[in-house]
């Protein structure tokens, strides 16, 4: 009204879990409740009980928005602009002259090449027949959500421990699997099986990289930490252990590239 004070913003899920989230990002998720949660968003704390009754259903709300950010990364990855005949003609001359810059070129695992060409019926919009191996979906999926943890570390425990199981997040992975297949995806038989597989390997690797130590550590990153500790050691112990952490001790260690060269080695060996 005129002259009166103004309204709140209208409290939605999505607005309530992406704010505490993002309280999560910056405060931690020891700083996560209710009460810090109105704070932010300017309401009491009665006023989530519509959405959120308590402590534990605010836990799987945020848990809930990690996954909606990573499926909607997932999607976004499988997905690309149809082709126009000049972008046609263009990409098939880049083709021809190889693209080795490109994340998606053939691995061991099998995946499909980047020359391959649409296929009929895999849908407008949509990759073609680079994706009609089950691996290239899963891997694009392991990617999504190793990229969606490193950008929010403080929320990887949630998905340790809080597995998807509640309707709304039944709700937005059904909602994938119904894009999945109007592009004529076909899961394997032990699809269940293979996603649990790469989601708890993917979810460790990514509390390996970036979640904080519990319990507090030094002040210092780990990097810098593990560089101390190796300084630190006489010259037998260094070269005894060179054949297990050499790439540690030369600086030379890639936490990205070994999460892609285990999942590689994953998705080859699935039988």
């Amino acid at each position: 009204m005129p002259g009166g004070a103004p309204r709140a913003r209208t409290l939605t899920r999505k607005r309530i879990f992406s704010a505490a989230l993002a309280l999560v990002d910056e405060e931690g998720l020891a700083a996560l409740s209710l009460r810090a949660l109105g704070k932010r968003l300017g309401v009491s704390q009665t006023a989530f009980y519509r959405y959120v009754p308590d402590k534990a259903a605010l836990l799987e709300g945020v848990s809930e928005e990690v996954w909606r950010l990573t499926f909607d990364r997932f999607l976004s990855a499988i997905e690309e602009e149809p082709e126009t005949d000049d972008q046609s003609g263009a990409e098939g001359e880049r083709e021809e002259n190889g693209r080795p810059e490109d994340r998606d070129q053939p691995s061991a695992c099998g995946e499909p090449t980047a020359d391959t060409q649409s296929s009929p019926g895999s849908g407008p919009g949509l990759v073609g027949a680079r994706g009609e191996d089950w691996r290239w979906y899963v891997r694009q999926y392991a990617t999504a959500l190793h990229d969606t943890l490193l950008q929010h570390p403080e929320a990887v425990v949630l998905l340790l421990t809080h597995p998807i199981s509640t309707p709304e997040q039944l709700t937005l992975l059904a909602k994938v699997m119904v894009r999945l297949s109007n592009a004529s995806f076909a899961p394997p038989i032990d699809m269940l099986a293979i996603i649990t597989v790469v989601s708890v390997y993917t979810t460790g690797f990514a509390a390996a990289e970036v979640v904080p130590p519990v319990g507090g550590g030094p002040d210092e990153t780990s990097d810098e930490s593990i560089t101390a500790a190796i300084a630190s050691l006489p010259a037998d112990d260094l070269s005894a252990l060179r054949g297990l952490i050499g790439q540690v001790m030369d600086g030379k260690w890639d936490f990205t590239a070994q999460f892609e060269r285990g999942l590689d080695a994953l998705l080859r060996g699935w039988r």
